[in-house]
């Protein structure tokens, strides 16, 4: 008991120095968000084709969480941060192109994502941006972030199709 109390005040020590407004490097906040709730933004961009609808996704960076698979674009809600903050972010790093026509899909409490809990808000948005990372909405690729593929997608083309609204 003692031995842990001492390793926690060292880890307490160690933390206080960290600013949490700033990124945190992959493998700290993958320990960091074993221990919290995380709300992440995952931002769905949709376009329809003469062929149907389709989806923009990205590819996992190695070392990243998920790597090699394709996902949704998304990021962490920093602490201290606006929504309008975190979607500045995805623009710059994520898509690389302005984000139109942003809405609120719905929210998915992933208790099971592989680095914690999270909280996914799930937005929809239009982008310009023309390159092969499209992909149809009933063709996608494997290998891909699973409760994307399952939860998240389904859900926003469930409530586009509801309110007669595929972007």
């Amino acid at each position: 008991m003692e031995k842990n109390s001492a390793t926690i005040k060292k880890a307490i020590k160690c933390l206080a120095i960290i600013d949490p407004r700033k990124p945190m490097g992959t493998e700290l906040f993958n320990i960091i968000a074993r221990l919290t709730v995380s709300v992440a933004i995952d931002m769905v961009a949709l376009r329809k084709s003469k062929k149907g609808t389709e989806i923009y996704l990205t590819k996992r960076l190695p070392g990243q969480s998920y790597s090699g698979k394709w996902h949704i674009p998304g990021t962490i809600i920093r602490p201290g941060e606006m929504e309008k903050d975190a979607f500045l972010r995805l623009e710059k790093k994520e898509f690389k192109t302005k984000l139109k026509c942003i809405r609120f899909i719905g929210y998915h409490n992933n208790i099971k994502e592989e680095r914690g809990h999270f909280i996914n808000l799930i937005f929809c948005c239009k982008i310009k941006k023309n390159n092969t990372n499209w992909f149809f909405i009933d063709n996608l690729p494997n290998l891909m972030v699973d409760f994307q593929k399952k939860i998240s997608i389904p859900m926003v083309i469930k409530k586009l199709k509801l309110n007669n609204n595929i972007i």
